[in-house]
């Protein structure tokens, strides 16, 4: 026996174009204006940007920008000519319908060809890499509870290099990113047969490894990606609720959560530099969480402006865009290096630029500036017209429920809010995600040929599924409740 949905979510559900987890393409599901890549690129980076080049010219005490100054008017204007190279190919991404709606293709979409429990074993397979991973990079805590405690409680802070990596297996923890994305996209997909709790369970395994990670190893990046994909699917969640209390929040998207970056930003500073004589005394916390922020993004930016200027030539190295390249093991990347002609000698090269014009403290390089160098002004924008096209089409199939967009729009989204910072495309820990997302969509193709389809009905004891009358009955409170 099946469950039916309670009248109140059955006409939320009428009024909300809330999509199962794959739709016809005529269908999208709205979404706010800074999910989108020409959104975020126009509304939020070229903005930001203005103000952060702004604020460097300020006289503040707060601010720490040291070296020669290379971020004039000039590369301000080149660098928000890339973005808008983003939101031209964002644009006409999310505009492109690949496939023609049919039938036969309806039907698929509608019946057990995306099942999402077949999502959710996916996932489950992703999680057990990452968690192998989190266990063979913190086992020495993992199996010393002492040594936990005292890490904790902050009795003990060991440094990176007392901590150490395993070189192919530490880096598995970043196809966590992938599991984020499906089960936050669960939560809100609409479909009848809700997430199982051990999904919720895992999730919470994960975040407080990840939470973990972010105290000991001092990456504030994991938390920022475990976040993410949680985000977007909110703005998805969000866009579609009648009546919704809080919808200023809504249109300001990442203008709101502004402070709480700041806080967090603020909060991983403050052990290693507030307790300096330069801060100490002389300003309030905010004006020294403030201060840091601008430094470090400015300097950012102001250092990818001098790597294109003392860099009259491109490259075509492919330092930045294609690191990860240079650094695959199993002496993959050595021969990549040796191919394009860019020596291990050379690879310092940036720390060089760092200690004979800039600050090596400050060390991020832009990933606005950094194609310059590599491939030219008209191959970086050819390369920004690139990543937009597909973070496009990655949105578009976002918002009809399609698999490829859910797990791939992610690793896109967050790539465009660290593009001050670095290309983070080019980095190894997005080439770990991407085989990840290559893993889950290959985890649910076989599973789509090898098994018959689900049934339509959610199994008994699910949420959604065949139960008692009488925990039908709860449930249905519970669903009036959550919805």
């Amino acid at each position: 026996m099946t469950r039916t949905a309670s009248p109140r979510m059955a006409s939320l559900r009428a009024a909300s174009p809330v999509l199962p987890l794959r739709s016809d393409e005529g269908a999208l599901a709205p979404m706010p204006w800074w999910c989108t890549p020409s959104g975020v690129a126009l509304g939020f980076l070229i903005p930001v940007m203005g103000l952060i080049a702004l604020a460097g010219d300020l006289s503040s005490a707060a601010l720490t920008i040291r070296g020669v100054r290379f971020l004039n008017l000039h590369y301000v204007l080149l660098g928000m000519l890339m973005v808008s190279g983003i939101a031209l190919g964002g644009w006409v991404g999310a505009q492109i319908r690949l496939g023609r709606s049919s039938p036969s293709r309806a039907a698929a979409a509608a019946g057990a060809g995306d099942d999402p429990r077949r999502w959710e074993r996916a996932a489950a397979v992703v999680a057990a890499i990452a968690l192998l991973g989190y266990v063979v990079w913190f086992k020495d805590f993992l199996f010393n509870p002492l040594l936990l405690w005292r890490t904790v409680t902050g009795a003990w802070s060991p440094s990176r290099e007392e901590i150490g990596s395993t070189a192919g297996v530490s880096s598995l923890v970043n196809v966590a990113q992938v599991f984020f994305a499906i089960y936050a996209f669960r939560l809100v997909d609409g479909h009848v047969c809700r997430p199982p709790k051990w999904m919720h369970r895992l999730f919470a395994l994960m975040a407080v490894l990840t939470v973990f990670r972010v105290y000991v190893w001092s990456e504030r990046l994991a938390l920022i990606e475990m976040l993410t994909p949680l985000g977007l699917a909110l703005g998805r969640w969000m866009a579609v609720q009648p009546g919704l209390r809080w919808r200023w929040i809504l249109r300001l998207g990442p203008y709101a959560a502004l402070p709480v970056v700041l806080l967090y930003f603020g909060a991983a500073e403050y052990a290693r530099s507030w307790s300096s004589a330069s801060y100490q005394g002389k300003m309030t916390f905010w004006e020294f969480a403030l201060g840091r922020f601008v430094s470090y993004y400015y300097t950012s930016l102001n250092n990818g402006a001098g790597l294109v200027a003392i860099t009259p030539e491109p490259t075509w190295h492919f330092e930045h865009v294609m690191e990860w390249a240079h650094r695959a093991p199993f002496g993959v990347g050595r021969a990549f290096s040796e191919h394009v002609g860019f020596h291990a000698d050379a690879k310092s090269s940036f720390h060089w630029f760092l200690r004979t014009y800039e600050d090596v403290e400050f060390n991020s390089n832009s990933g606005l500036f950094t194609p310059i160098a590599d491939l030219g002004v008209p191959g970086a924008l050819a390369y920004m017209l690139l990543l937009g096209l597909v973070s496009g089409l990655a949105f578009r199939a976002y918002r009809a429920g399609r698999l490829g967009g859910v797990l791939l729009f992610p690793l896109f989204f967050i790539s465009f809010f660290e593009i001050f910072r670095y290309p983070f495309l080019g980095q190894p820990r997005a080439f770990t995600w991407t085989l990840g997302i290559v893993l889950a969509a290959t985890a649910v193709t076989l599973q789509r040929h090898r098994r018959p389809a689900f049934a339509a009905a959610c199994p008994p004891g699910r949420p959604g599924g065949a139960t008692s009358p009488a925990q039908r009955a709860a449930r249905a409170r519970g669903h009036q409740q959550e919805y």
